[in-house]
């Protein structure tokens, strides 16, 4: 995933992938509609599932709409509703097929719906999933572009048709892997909260997330914690402040007792005085060479 410049959506050109229920409530009912990604056996539930519009085929209108629409991704905090840009050698109808067939899946025996396509999990599927899965998960695309962390990100797709058969299994997360996008509202959160605190270079952005990541594998491996936003909380700590964190003085000790249960989370969280590891914090820089 790649950072995409003054990147501008072009009218008549590619798809928009869209979440209708992030819909901005002044865009009229009758306006973007497009082709519905609905997977097998959903089809009761259509109106949840993404709408791919094809550029080639809407009015001047709703071009007009949409492009305001992309630039106004990037500056509030809402839930995404322009999800990607999407370009493919595919007609839009085997386009929505594709999505659909991706949309689902099973873990420890659940079917599943996983919307990959939101901009807050597609950023952390380029973190956590094998460059196998990756292709496979973006097969038959040729450029998939996404509004996040306040810009616009490149992933190029695999164009290899050779393994195209149960090509949507490959790309299916594991069990672990699950573990992680089940927080993924966590990791999202604290990560947007880190780049508003710190200056940090946009292109910097997947590699806080890594970091975020780490830390909340660290509290729950390391310290026990089991609850997400126990987790969530260290991993803020850790990747804001880092070494000020990791060795104040009044934690000494602290997190052994943490993880031997000789003490609560709550007890070890008021011991962190938060004004006192700013202050002890040498400016804030988070290099993309990170890991």
């Amino acid at each position: 995933m790649n950072l995409q410049e003054g990147w501008q959506l072009v009218p008549q050109q590619g798809f928009v992938l869209l979440e209708p229920s992030n819909r901005p409530h002044y865009i009229d009912d009758k306006s973007l509609a497009g082709i519905p990604c609905v997977p097998f056996g959903l089809e009761k539930i259509e109106h949840l599932m993404p709408q791919l519009i094809d550029l080639s085929t809407i009015s001047e209108s709703d071009g007009e709409l949409l492009e305001d629409l992309c630039v106004a991704e990037l500056e509030h905090a809402r839930p995404p509703y322009v999800c990607a840009w999407i370009s493919s050698e595919l007609n839009g109808v085997d386009l929505a097929a594709l999505v659909a067939e991706r949309l689902v899946g099973r873990n420890g025996g659940h079917r599943l719906i996983w919307r990959f396509y939101d901009p807050r999990v597609t950023s952390l599927a380029c973190n956590v999933m094998t460059p196998e899965q990756r292709d496979a998960l973006f097969q038959d695309i040729q450029s998939w572009v996404l509004p996040w962390s306040g810009q616009w990100w490149r992933i190029e797709g695999a164009q290899d048709h050779s393994s195209a058969y149960g090509i949507a299994n490959q790309s299916w997360p594991t069990p672990d892997q699950w573990t992680t996008f089940s927080i993924s509202e966590f990791i999202h959160r604290i990560h947007t909260e880190i780049c508003a605190k710190r200056s940090i270079e946009p292109k910097a952005a997947p590699a806080v997330q890594q970091a975020v990541i780490r830390g909340m594998r660290e509290a729950a491996t390391n310290l026990g914690l089991v609850e997400p936003a126990q987790q969530a909380e260290y991993a803020r700590l850790l990747v804001l402040f880092g070494d000020a964190f990791k060795f104040h003085r009044p934690l000494e000790g602290m997190r052994e007792k943490l993880a031997k249960r000789h003490m609560q989370w709550s007890e070890f969280r008021i011991l962190v005085d938060e004004e006192e590891l700013d202050r002890l914090t040498p400016e804030f820089k988070f290099s993309v060479q990170t890991r």
